[in-house]
């Protein structure tokens, strides 16, 4: 940017917010720090002090900003009325993006990080699960109730075992390659159809 120029209203904050997403993910809770923040994207480090008065509220903002993309993936996926079956698929499309970027889901840095995250960064990633059970119930409930699905449980303990597989399907996929969560992937669809039979 040339001298003098400023960068539009705003842009700064969207800039630190993302690299810490970044890095939260790559890094971990405590593999960063504002410095570096600072550092990487040439502003002082009262800059990003300027936007979060703490690490604590950065995270937290970060986890906020998971729950926002979420919701706003969700809502333009509904435009397009997809079958429960489509939007299942999309939805562990989108949690597989995760190894293509070599970055760890939210949820799994929030799992693994609990204890050493800030309260209101642990409220946020708690609402993202919530957010995430709520779509995978809703899309399982409907589709055994068209034919799609016939498991026999309560659609909400299987969002729970769908979103458990995802998570591990990425952590086994980390250490072993993508044909790991690939294999889960296929395993968890097949099977949801296969209990209709």
């Amino acid at each position: 940017m040339a001298a003098g120029q400023r960068r539009p209203r705003g842009e700064t904050r969207r800039r630190i917010l993302h690299l810490a997403a970044q890095w939260l993910q790559q890094r971990g809770y405590h593999g960063f720090s504002f410095g570096q923040i600072a550092a990487a994207l040439e502003i002082r480090s009262s800059a990003v002090h300027y936007h979060f008065a703490t690490k604590e509220a950065l995270v937290t903002a970060v986890f906020a900003a998971y729950r926002e993309h979420f919701i706003w993936w969700r809502e333009q996926l509904g435009q397009t009325s997809p079958s429960p079956t489509a939007r299942l698929r999309r939805f562990l499309d989108l949690t597989g993006r995760n190894l293509e970027r070599e970055r760890v889901d939210p949820l799994g840095v929030a799992g693994v990080e609990y204890a050493s995250l800030p309260s209101a960064a642990c409220a946020e990633a708690e609402g993202l699960r919530e957010d995430l059970l709520a779509f995978l119930a809703d899309a399982l409930a409907e589709g055994r109730e068209i034919g799609e699905f016939g498991f026999q449980a309560d659609p909400a303990d299987e969002a729970r075992v769908i979103l458990a597989a995802a998570q591990g399907a990425l952590q086994l996929a980390r250490l072993n390659g993508p044909a790991d969560f690939i294999a889960v992937r296929r395993s968890l669809l097949e099977g949801l159809r296969r209990g209709r039979e």
